[in-house]
């Protein structure tokens, strides 16, 4: 499975419960930042997967983490982002 096939993967599984959301996010963050070779993903693909890791890259299931002002995100930021990530990208294709 390419790391491209692997962030789609992740993505669907994800929004079918089949992983949590911190496993889900350390997933997806290692997978877009460590082995994605960004030149294999469309300009859609690179727009969508970039906006969710960002929010995958803070996701914190520690209430003290998100206490502080824009810093981190919850559980059901990350399943918002993905779901919306998701619709986009099954339109575009």
């Amino acid at each position: 499975m390419t790391p491209k096939e692997k962030l789609y993967y992740l993505l669907k599984e994800f929004l079918y419960g089949k992983y949590d959301a911190n496993t889900f996010s350390d997933q997806f963050t290692t997978i877009y930042d460590t082995e994605v070779d960004y030149d294999t993903l469309s300009e859609i693909e690179m727009k969508l997967f970039g906006e969710l890791c960002e929010i995958t890259a803070r996701f914190s299931s520690y209430e003290e983490d998100l206490k502080i002002p824009n810093a981190y995100f919850n559980e059901q930021q990350v399943k918002t982002k993905a779901e919306e990530v998701y619709k986009q990208l099954m339109q575009s294709t």
